[in-house]
């Protein structure tokens, strides 16, 4: 079976990543594609929730402290047909700074998981961990809002991706390490550390070791998805960050979908039911169902011109409402 895995990201909390996550899993589903949605914001577990499930499962941390041996034994039916759960797990403290040999257990046993759709909802910000799970594949998905502070939010999160990519694609080595620190360890006076200039500090070094960092990263081409939108026009600002991604991060990325703020997300929150059942005519529910088919549709495949045409289909959307 052809498994697409998905990790769902963002650069700082409350911009609706679980929410996301969990009626994305739902759409695909109801789509008949066989789902996993799994819950690794850990510290933060609360995908049950936007799920309509009681947090009563065994989760991930029984995995890891061994009482279970493999994750497929941790699955939970959901009430929706296609989808499966695999819970985090609040009970286990310090979850979330799990060590190395741990975390790579659970990636390695993630990837084993026999499904269409693996969604992964991770914890926000940039903890190794999380940046760890969002490179499991080259096509993670990014949540933000319009607002500045999380766009800025989701960049930093970007830019530290990036330096963990080329971290880690580089060989140990006393002198690259010692580079790699006096490149992080820089004050606010100082320039801004680029990925173009992280590279050309450690080509000083080794040229080819720069080259094939720089190949590690730029094979990664991130889904950017613009949440809690008021009105097309806050979309303009996807050619300014478009630039940036260019400009600072290397990065060629999509704007891949776009919600529009809706009351019906307070609802299911607040009758603990997922969006298909608090609110079946909702637009945000046919957001989320244009989202599913976009992923079913051009997942695997770069999008030309991603930004005037996510803010052509904004617009037409949001007009046809309007009338």
């Amino acid at each position: 079976m052809n498994r697409t895995i998905i990790p769902i990201a963002s650069g700082k909390g409350g911009v609706g990543k679980s929410f996301i996550a969990a009626n994305l899993a739902i759409a695909l589903a109801k789509l008949g594609k066989q789902v996993i949605v799994a819950d690794l914001d850990f510290g933060g577990s609360n995908l049950h929730t936007c799920l309509g499930i009681h947090n009563t499962n065994p989760g991930i941390g029984d995995f890891l402290r061994a009482r279970y041996s493999k994750l497929k034994d941790l699955l939970v039916e959901t009430e929706n047909e296609n989808l499966k759960f695999l819970a985090g797990d609040v009970r286990s403290p310090f979850l979330a700074n799990m060590h190395h040999s741990q975390k790579m257990r659970l990636i390695n046993n993630l990837r084993q998981l026999e499904c269409e759709y693996l969604i992964l909802d991770l914890g926000s910000g940039s903890t190794y961990n999380t940046l760890d799970y969002f490179g499991m594949t080259q096509l993670g998905m990014i949540i933000t809002t319009a607002e500045h502070a999380s766009t800025v939010n989701m960049l930093t999160f970007l830019k530290l991706f990036a330096f963990r990519v080329i971290e880690r694609s580089m060989p140990k080595n006393t002198f690259l390490d010692e580079k790699l620190r006096d490149s992080y360890n820089r004050t606010v006076m100082d320039e801004v550390l680029t990925v173009r200039g992280l590279l050309d500090e450690i080509s000083t070094i080794d040229r080819n070791v720069a080259q094939k960092a720089e190949q590690s990263w730029i094979r990664y081409r991130p889904r950017i998805i613009i949440n809690k939108c008021n009105l097309p026009n806050e979309l303009d600002l996807l050619g300014s960050l478009e630039n940036t991604f260019n400009k600072i991060l290397m990065l060629r990325s999509d704007f891949f979908g776009c919600l529009f703020t809706d009351p019906a997300v307070s609802k299911t929150f607040k009758e603990s039911k997922t969006l298909n059942v608090a609110a079946p005519n909702s637009d945000i529910l046919e957001d989320i169902n244009l989202l599913a088919d976009r992923v079913t549709r051009l997942w695997e495949q770069p999008i030309r011109n991603s930004a005037n045409l996510l803010q052509f289909n904004a617009k037409n959307l949001f007009e046809k409402r309007q009338k």
